[in-house]
């Protein structure tokens, strides 16, 4: 049984709590380029319904993409995300479909096993896979658009999808972005439609998009003094931990 409150009636604690996810999910957003919804997700799981997490993070996740763009827009490769952004549209509903008709420990189940699958097959690398050919872009971005649409995870299968293509870093992060952006309002709108975002939800976002510019400004900083092979490295490793926590907990409540 939840023992969720509304924000308006949440614990000091707990909103503390959510800032501070949104916050290191946004510092990690901004200096990898993706990661933030996989970090939030499942530790706002712990503190508020996944029903109410998935807005809140589009929100954020929206507001993040802007930021990075705003640096980074000259290297968008848009013949490159065109075939990513129109299957993902398609694959969107279903994910929101799943989300708003699945049960919450099944919801929970799922986001546990995504983040852990995404976080091993990080670790792992995949130096030795051969680049594969763009026609493969509408299966990742299917994937992408369900996983975005249910869970704001979209990351994964992008990432796996750029890794394979072997974009470079500068144009790996901008075209990260440009998917986020689009498909992040796209959620957000359907999100909106659904009735998702109350006055809940909007209170919480009022108290973490001014984290979320910090976060912004110190991953910046945070890219250019750290080696991004080992904060990468470091990330997945907290990722897979953050998948392990989650998946004990679905599985003692059952």
């Amino acid at each position: 049984m939840s023992c969720y409150r509304s924000p308006l009636h949440m614990d000091s604690l707990d909103v503390i709590l959510v800032c501070g996810i949104i916050f290191v999910g946004s510092l990690v957003r901004s200096s990898l380029g993706f990661g933030e919804a996989l970090i939030a997700m499942p530790l706002l799981a712990f503190v508020i319904p996944t029903r109410m997490a998935a807005p809140l993070v589009a929100v954020v996740s929206s507001f993040n993409a802007i930021l990075i763009l705003y640096r980074e827009w000259r290297q968008i490769n848009f013949r490159e995300i065109r075939p990513l952004v129109i299957s993902a549209l398609i694959g969107i509903p279903i994910g929101l479909w799943l989300l708003h008709t699945g049960s919450e420990g099944h919801i929970k189940l799922l986001l546990a096993l995504v983040v852990i699958g995404f976080a091993t097959w990080s670790l792992l690398s995949c130096r030795t896979f051969r680049i594969i050919p763009k026609a493969w872009a509408p299966v990742f971005g299917l994937l992408a658009g369900i996983l975005g649409g249910a869970y704001n995870t979209a990351g994964p299968p992008l990432v796996i999808f750029g890794t394979l293509r072997q974009w470079p870093a500068e144009r790996f992060r901008a075209n990260l972005q440009s998917y986020f952006l689009l498909g992040g309002t796209t959620v957000l709108a359907m999100h909106i439609s659904h009735g998702s975002v109350t006055t809940e939800v909007l209170t919480l976002t009022s108290l973490c998009l001014p984290l979320t510019i910090i976060a912004s400004l110190l991953g910046r900083r945070l890219t250019k003094s750290v080696s991004t092979a080992q904060f990468i490295r470091v990330v997945h490793f907290f990722l897979l931990l953050i998948g392990a926590m989650l998946l004990a907990t679905v599985v003692a409540e059952s």
